[in-house]
C-alpha cells in the first residue's frame, strides 16, 4: 500500500491569472522509499513539496488529491501533521526559533504539551543519535550552517515523524557537510525506515543514494523511475545538465548500457573505456598585477568579548579578476566579504579598495521590499532581466518564488547598480547546473569588461569552472592561494567530490586509465 499518493494534482498561485505551476502531477510514493526530485529552478519542486505539510502549502488554487495512508492530508489535525510530517527547510536560519540548542530540540515537543520527563529522554536521546551533545548549551546564532541544518533535522526528528520532507537542505553546506548531512539522511532512511522525499541540485551527491528519482519541467513529471531509468530519459542539453556529471560524461562519450552513478563506479568503468576525450577552451586569464582589493593584517570579530574570526588575514585581488573564496562552513568567508564591503569595521589592520562595491547576501531575502517582483526589478535594465528568465515572475511576491529564482532576482538588483566590484556570497546556491552556465558566463564577461568579481562558494564545479583564483579561508586567514588548476590539483582532500574526477577528464585532458 502507498504511504502518499498524488493523484492528478494541479496548482497555481493567484497571482498567476491562472497559469499552473504544477500540472497534473501523479506520484505514488511507499514507506520506507528515498525519493529524489529534481530539475530546473522553478519547476515546482519546492511547491510540491509544500502541498505535502498542509499547515506550510502555499495559497492558491488547487486541484486533484494528496492521500497520506488512504487519508485526504489536507484533513490531517494539527498535532498528526507536525508530528508525521517532518519538513526540514532550504535555509537553515529560517526554521530556528529559540536561542539555545537544548530548547530548540525541546521546542515542538513542548508546543504538543508532552510531559517535561518525557522530552528530557527524547531530546537526549536524540541528540545522543545525531552527535550533538558537545554543543547542547551552546546558543544557535553560534553554530556553522552545518551545524544549524543538522540541529534543523535532530528538532523535526524528535517529533518521530514517518515521512521526511527536505527542500534542498544542503544549498548552504560546504562539500564535507553535504555529504556528511546526506549520510545521515540515508542513515534515517535505512535504520528507521523513514520515507525521505528530497529536492535537490546537487544530483552527484544525491542519485547514488535514491531508491526513485522524479524528474520535473515546467510544472510537470517528465521522467520517474530507478535513477538508471531517469539517467537515460530523452532530454535536451539543458536538462541534461541536471544529470550527475559522472553520467553526463559516461552517457555522451561511452556506447555501453550502463552509465555510472557516482565517481567510485566511473573510476572502475573507465578501465572499460578507450575514448579521447578533447580539451576544453581556457578562456580564464591571468591579469597583470592592479590590485582593486587589498586587506593586509586584518583582524575583526562581531563582539569585544568574542573570538576571532579573521586572524591577520592577507588577500590582494587585481582589477578584472574572479577570485574564490573557499573553506568549510564556519571558517569566517561571509565575515570577510562584510569585511571588504565595509559593513564590519576591523579591529585591526587596513582594507583600500578601488571603486564601488556591490554585494549579494547570502540570505538574499535580506534585499526584498516589494510586493512584487515587478517592483524589486524595477530599475533592472530589460537583457539582465530577459537573460535571467525572470519575465515569468514579474507578478509574483519575491517570497512566493523558489530560492533559486530568489536568488536571481537578487542578483539581477545588484548588478543594476553596476557596481566596479562584486562581492556575491554563495551566488550558485538553490539554482540549477542550466542557470550556473548562464551565470558563469555572465561573470567573465563582467571580468573582461574589468569588473573585479569576488565569490564565497561551496560549489567547487563551478569554481572549477569560470574563477581565475581560488583561496582557503582556513584558521583566520586566507592559505594556498593558486590559479584555478593548481588550486584543485594541490588541494586533494578538500576538493575530492565528483568535480575532480570531471576537472582531470575535462580541462586537463587525461587519460581514463591514468585517473585508476
Amino acid at each position: 500500500m502507498a504511504q502518499i499518493e498524488v493523484k492528478n494534482l494541479t496548482f497555481s498561485y493567484p497571482e498567476t491569472n491562472g497559469k499552473v505551476c504544477l500540472d497534473n502531477i501523479s506520484i505514488s510514493i511507499n514507506k520506507g522509499d528515498f525519493i529524489l526530485i529534481c530539475g530546473k529552478s522553478g519547476c515546482g519542486k519546492t511547491t510540491l513539496l509544500r502541498q505535502l505539510k498542509p499547515c506550510i502549502a502555499p495559497r492558491g488554487k488547487s486541484e486533484g488529491q494528496i492521500l497520506y495512508n488512504r487519508q485526504d492530508i489536507r484533513k490531517l489535525d494539527e498535532k498528526d501533521q507536525a508530528t508525521k510530517i517532518g519538513y526540514v527547510m532550504q535555509n537553515p536560519e529560517h526554521q530556528i526559533v529559540t536561542d539555545k540548542v537544548w530548547h530548540e530540540l525541546a521546542f515542538g515537543l513542548e508546543n504538543l504539551g508532552v510531559k517535561t520527563n518525557e522530552i528530557r529522554a527524547r531530546v537526549s536521546e536524540i541528540a545522543e543519535y545525531f552527535g550533538i551533545t558537545d554543543w547542547y548549551f551552546e546558543k544557535t546564532d553560534k553554530l556553522s550552517g552545518g551545524q544549524k541544518q543538522l540541529l534543523n533535522l535532530a528538532s523535526v526528528m524528535v517529533m518521530d515523524p514517518e515521512v521526511l520532507v527536505l527542500d534542498e537542505p544542503t544549498s548552504q553546506l560546504d562539500p564535507i557537510a553535504a555529504e556528511q548531512f546526506l549520510d545521515v539522511i540515508k542513515k534515517l532512511n535505512e535504520e528507521l525506515g523513514i520515507t525521505i522525499i528530497l529536492s535537490e541540485h546537487r544530483t552527484d551527491s544525491v542519485f547514488k543514494r535514491a531508491d526513485q528519482v522524479i524528474l520535473m519541467y515546467r510544472g510537470r513529471i517528465l521522467s520517474a523511475g530507478k535513477p538508471e531509468k531517469v539517467i537515460k530519459t530523452d532530454m535536451d542539453c539543458d536538462l541534461e545538465k541536471i544529470m550527475p556529471m559522472s553520467a553526463r560524461i559516461f552517457k555522451n562519450f561511452d556506447e555501453s548500457d550502463v552509465i555510472p552513478l557516482s565517481v567510485s563506479e566511473a573510476r572502475k568503468q573507465m578501465k572499460y573505456l578507450n575514448k579521447s576525450f578533447s580539451i576544453l577552451p581556457d578562456t580564464k586569464k591571468d591579469n597583470i598585477e592592479d590590485p582593486a582589493i587589498i586587506c593586509r593584517n586584518v583582524w575583526a570579530r562581531y563582539e569585544k568579548k568574542e573570538k576571532d574570526i579573521l586572524k591577520g588575514l592577507n588577500i590582494s585581488v587585481n582589477k578584472g579578476e574572479i577570485f574564490a573564496i573557499l573553506g568549510g562552513n564556519g571558517t569566517g568567508k561571509s565575515t570577510l566579504l562584510k569585511v571588504l564591503r565595509g559593513s564590519l569595521r576591523p579591529i585591526r589592520g587596513k582594507v583600500k579598495a578601488k571603486g564601488t562595491i556591490g554585494m549579494l547576501p547570502q540570505d538574499v531575502q535580506t534585499l526584498f521590499r516589494k510586493e512584487t517582483v515587478k517592483e524589486e526589478l524595477e530599475n533592472v535594465p530589460e537583457n539582465i532581466i530577459k537573460s535571467m528568465e525572470l519575465k515569468g515572475i514579474l507578478e509574483r511576491h519575491p517570497y512566493d518564488i523558489s530560492g533559486g529564482e530568489q536568488q536571481k532576482v537578487a542578483l539581477a538588483r545588484v548588478l543594476a547598480a553596476d557596481p566596479d566590484i562584486l562581492l556575491l556570497d554563495e551566488p550558485t546556491k538553490a539554482i540549477d547546473n542550466i542557470y550556473k552556465e548562464t551565470l558563469g558566463k555572465m561573470l567573465r564577461s563582467l571580468s573582461d569588461k574589468g569588473k573585479t568579481i569576488i565569490i564565497v562558494s561551496h560549489d567547487l564545479d563551478f569554481c572549477g569552472e569560470y574563477v581565475d583564483k581560488c583561496g582557503l579561508l582556513a584558521t583566520g586567514d586566507i592559505l594556498c592561494v593558486n590559479n584555478y588548476r593548481e588550486f584543485f590539483s594541490n588541494n586533494r582532500f578538500y576538493t575530492t567530490t565528483v568535480s575532480k574526477i570531471t576537472r582531470d577528464v575535462i580541462e586537463n585532458a587525461v587519460k581514463p586509465e591514468d585517473l585508476l
